[in-house]
């Protein structure tokens, strides 16, 4: 509030004019929940991994319309899985929770998260269906209308990103991903994630001084993001996977830096991107 009268503001009725000025992550910051990302077309759907933000697509979930899920798993790091003891479909007679992996081991940890002592419901007294489906890498599949195709990132422990295709549009899903190669001759058949993409969510945890001391992390910067959009001629990107150790003047101060390093280097390439936030809702055009 500090900001508020140094502005010289001081009476209560100006606080909401005031924040009208500010950006929404200014104000609220860009959340804190762990990943979890939801492809829309329509009444058709796609959840993307199953951290803590699960929870609150969970909340809004209406049984009584749908009772069938579809959720795509990159890799199995706790902060993409732990939510999904608590996505409550799982408890549901009559729902169906659909599971797709590259991952042999898919069915194994996923029941392991549904066992005592760490969890009071076994995977045997799940009233929902849970069917386990394996994907192959760089094959294309079909999954509630969407067309979805698996390709490794950069990551220490296997991870796979998503090209989700529907309508002409698609979305390149690349988090966690440390983007060590970023050209299509280094990314080989793994350009296959990025080409012609009309939105790309991008891992930009740390800058680009930070990599020296988090080389093998498996996380990315913003200024690589922007030099793969300058190599495959991407327009749109988002970047995400935000230092959970950060306050918001923290995310807040990475993104001016992110902004000058584009002024300064990319903005020829007259990008649209942004720090995704909690909640944020992007229709793909």
């Amino acid at each position: 509030m500090s900001e508020f009268f140094t502005a010289g503001n001081t009476k209560p009725d100006q606080v909401k004019k005031f924040l009208n000025t500010k950006g929404i992550t200014a104000v609220a910051g860009f959340g804190t929940a762990t990943t979890c990302v939801e492809v829309m077309d329509g009444d058709k759907s796609l959840l993307i991994d199953g951290g803590s933000g699960l929870k609150a697509k969970s909340d809004q979930c209406n049984l009584s319309v749908n009772k069938e899920f579809h959720i795509l798993i990159t890799h199995f790091h706790f902060d993409h899985i732990l939510g999904l003891p608590f996505f409550i479909p799982h408890f549901v007679k009559g729902c169906t929770i659909n599971y797709y992996s590259v991952h042999k081991e898919t069915e194994e940890i996923i029941r392991g998260l549904f066992q005592k002592p760490t969890f009071p419901v076994p995977f045997e007294s799940l009233s929902a269906e849970v069917k386990f489906h394996h994907l192959n890498a760089y094959e294309q599949n079909e999954v509630n209308g969407f067309l979805v195709t698996p390709y490794m990132t950069d990551h220490p422990d296997t991870c796979y990103g998503f090209r989700i295709e529907k309508n002409n549009k698609v979305y390149a899903h690349a988090v966690d991903n440390e983007a060590i190669r970023i050209t299509a001759a280094d990314l080989g058949q793994d350009a296959g994630l990025y080409r012609n993409a009309d939105l790309v969510y991008f891992d930009a945890q740390y800058d680009e001084e930070d990599m020296a001391s988090k080389k093998g992390w498996g996380h990315g910067t913003s200024m690589r993001g922007f030099e793969l959009c300058e190599n495959f001629g991407l327009k749109n990107i988002l970047f995400a996977h935000h230092d959970p150790a950060f306050s918001i003047e923290d995310s807040l101060a990475q993104k001016k830096r992110a902004a000058k390093i584009y002024e300064e280097k990319y903005a020829h390439l007259k990008l649209q991107w942004d720090f995704a936030y909690e909640g944020q809702v992007v229709e793909i055009k």
